[in-house]
């Protein structure tokens, strides 16, 4: 049951609004026997991410669309689960049924199941999703605070932990101070290696020659040795602005390592019916000026090698979208998507689902694209267990929300682990016939930038 409360005459400032909700909430309460109580109030409140990279000791979650339109910050815990990603979505479906079409689970799906145990994949080798406590949601329509509290329900954190959390914010003692130290790289170690990578994308090629699979994702794992230990939102909050043309995502319990993404791929996006998606594959650099980028766009367009690996993706991406459709559309086909650092080819799509499909359905089906991992999907997938020393936890997964009124999903590239001051990032390159490892390489170290312009070179 979602209850909003009297409009105010203006939005509400932070103080104010906890005050309001530590009045109101106790005859909320009393008013609603609903498994999942919501609450709704319109508030004047800078942006999200600034706003939660300031708070610490409980579980916080972050999401912002490509365009900036739509950002969400979570803090706490009402519900949360983890675990395989069919019991994870089944457990989240039920909890839908129980609140507002419009309120949001958030978390992360694992790239695949993996029974290598790496340190820096940390807690992300299950499925995970949350209902915050707390909740700024901004969009067009303004800044809003969600609050959720599940009642008799099974994992259910209690009424006494929000009141807590809500007295804990209306202290500036208890918010993180700013540091102002800037984060530099004490020391990187890449693994595989430049040699052991060439070795893996050549064994790769025999296989693709021996028609073994079509194409094959290979990543790399970068570890940093940081010189301080920076709060994972305030390191996504400068990411931001490294990669301001991304979906942007954090995840960190109290417990444990924190995950961030600044990818700019988008596996699917539903309104109602509607669903939307794209083919994102092959790469260049951006130019020094812009003649230089319109010269590696031009080369980029014309790269048998780069094409090949986009169609590749996009026919697989027509499949999917064909087997839950009945109208499918391009809205485009091979257009340059620029970023700060780096150019991709994208095609995009459009259809409208037959009725019962489910979000589980779609992440099932679509994940993961040739873009992450290969052709055929299972044959690759497999090889890429085989190929790569370490798990990739929920690197290349689906990450993003789901509501019953619309949901959206990233794959979760660009992204990096950070545990206290060891942050391990992750970057992938497809190999295709035709793919030369060195040129493989360089195209790691170009997705890389982002990261590498905010954190520095190392000595």
């Amino acid at each position: 049951m979602s209850l909003q409360l009297q409009p105010q005459p203006t939005p509400l400032d932070w103080p104010s609004a906890l005050e309001h909700l530590l009045e109101m909430l106790p005859r909320w309460q009393h008013r609603n026997k609903s498994p999942i109580l919501q609450l709704c109030i319109p508030i004047v409140e800078p942006d999200p991410l600034d706003w939660l990279q300031y708070q610490e000791g409980v579980t916080r979650v972050y999401w912002s669309d490509r365009e900036h339109q739509f950002q969400m910050a979570g803090l706490g815990a009402a519900l949360q689960i983890k675990g395989s990603t069919d019991e994870v979505m089944q457990k989240v479906s039920g909890w839908q049924k129980l609140i507002s079409p419009n309120t949001a689970f958030l978390g992360g799906i694992p790239f695949h199941n993996s029974t290598k145990a790496t340190q820096q994949c940390g807690n992300f080798q299950q499925a995970a999703f949350v209902l915050p406590f707390l909740m700024v949601q901004q969009d067009s329509n303004g800044s809003f605070l969600w609050v959720h509290l599940a009642q008799n329900i099974d994992g259910a954190s209690t009424t006494q932990e929000l009141f807590d959390l809500l007295d804990r914010l209306k202290s500036p003692s208890n918010q993180r101070l700013f540091d102002s130290q800037r984060i530099s790289i004490v020391e990187r170690n890449d693994a595989p290696n430049l040699v052991d990578w060439s070795h893996s994308v050549e064994a790769a090629l025999s296989q693709i020659r021996a028609s073994h699979f079509e194409k094959i994702v290979l990543a790399r794992q970068s570890h940093f040795q940081l010189n301080k230990s920076p709060d994972p939102f305030d390191l996504l909050n400068q990411l931001r602005q490294q990669a301001p043309h991304a979906y942007h995502f954090g995840w960190h319990d109290t417990q444990g390592p924190a995950f961030l993404s600044i990818t700019p791929e988008r596996l699917f996006k539903r309104k109602r019916q509607n669903l939307e998606s794209e083919a994102l594959a092959g790469t260049r650099p951006r130019g020094q000026n812009a003649y230089h980028d319109e010269q590696l766009t031009h080369e980029l367009f014309h790269d048998t090698k780069e094409v090949r690996e986009h169609l590749v993706v996009l026919r697989f991406m027509e499949e999917r979208f064909s087997e839950h459709c009945r109208v499918v559309e391009r809205l485009s086909h091979l257009e340059p998507l620029r970023l700060k650092h780096v150019q991709h080819l994208q095609s995009r799509l459009r259809g409208r689902l037959l009725d019962e499909v489910t979000d589980a359905q779609l992440l099932n089906s679509l994940h993961p694209t040739p873009a992450v991992c290969g052709l055929p999907q299972a044959v690759s997938r497999m090889q890429i267990n085989n190929f790569e020393s370490f798990d990739r936890g929920w690197y290349a997964g689906p990450v993003g929300y789901v509501s019953k009124q619309q949901s959206e999903f990233a794959v979760g590239i660009r992204s990096g682990v950070l545990e206290g001051d060891s942050l391990t990032v992750y970057t992938g390159a497809g190999i295709v016939e035709g793919s030369d490892p060195d040129r493989e390489w360089q195209e790691l170290d170009h997705k890389l930038r982002s990261w590498e312009a905010l954190l520095g070179n190392p000595p």
